[in-house]
């Protein structure tokens, strides 16, 4: 096995990668609480929407798609055909999660800063999963990589098996600090991004005639989903990928602000009419 180590900088940028995508969204909500006093439910169901819908049922359809079939399989090797087929299933999967959560779960919340509160945790327990998971197997595999262990995890592979594997492990410990820091830097983007289409989706669920919201959810997030074709298509920059793709999320929120400000504090409820006085004179 070629000798491979990971470097003290790309150690760091992993180490400092995973804390600052698990604080990011604690950072967020504290924020958030403190100057709305809005309530904490909405928070903990986008916590629990993501993992059972993005991770469980969107993880476990695409296994069947692609492995039951193997034209879909073929077709979906090419990079340009799986990143779109990615994109739509993460807009279709993750949006349907929100307005099952929103229907369920959050029933009883109907104040314009739920929807808010909700997308904190659904954006933020992708990034403490994804990135602060990824980046805490980084670590574990940067351990047993500099410390001539690694035989043992790949003595069991099948020589396809360990020539993937090791094609894999050598573009990570090509990785630097920045790399690491990169990928930071798109979850700041991807939590506004979930924030605002839960601003969205919630209205859609909370005002009748509006649940048209729902499928431009859906759109809006296989649209900014497939930007990700630019670096791996297109031979765009990681780094200019990453500008794109935060001027897109802050579009996307400044958009979604504009709406949420134009909605009622109490979304649902049905406008009292006021009584009529008749004076009646002798």
């Amino acid at each position: 096995m070629e000798n491979l180590r990971f470097s003290a900088s790309a150690i760091l940028g992993a180490l400092t990668e995973g804390c600052l995508a698990v604080l990011l969204p604690i950072v967020v909500l504290v924020v958030w609480m403190v100057r709305t006093k809005a309530k904490l439910v909405p928070f903990w169901v986008g916590c629990l929407v993501f993992p059972v819908f993005a991770l469980l049922i969107e993880g476990g359809v695409a296994f069947v798609i692609t492995f039951i079939d193997n034209k879909t399989l073929g077709i979906l090797g090419k990079p340009l055909p799986l990143y779109l087929f990615s994109a739509a299933m993460a807009g279709i999967f993750e949006e349907t999660g929100r307005v099952v959560g929103m229907k369920t779960l959050m029933r009883k919340y109907r104040d314009r800063r739920d929807g808010v509160t909700y997308g904190i945790g659904h954006g933020g327990i992708e990034s403490v999963l994804l990135v602060g998971g990824g980046a805490a197997f980084t670590l574990l595999l940067a351990l047993l990589t500099n410390t001539g262990m690694l035989d043992t995890v790949t003595a069991q592979y099948s020589d396809e098996l360990k020539d993937a594997f090791m094609t894999n492990l050598r573009t990570m410990t090509e990785n630097g600090f920045d790399t690491y820091m990169l990928g930071f830097f798109e979850r700041i983007s991807a939590i506004m991004l979930h924030v605002a289409l839960s601003i969205i989706v919630f209205a859609g669920v909370r005002q009748k005639g509006k649940l048209w919201l729902y499928p431009l959810a859906i759109f809006i997030h296989f649209a900014a989903d497939c930007t990700v074709i630019f670096p791996h298509v297109l031979g765009m920059p990681l780094w200019l990928f990453e500008v794109v793709f935060f001027a897109v999320a802050v579009g996307v929120l400044a958009g979604a602000v504009v709406f949420y400000r134009s909605l009622p504090q109490v979304l649902g409820e049905e406008p009292t009419a006021e009584p009529i006085q008749v004076n009646i004179q002798a």
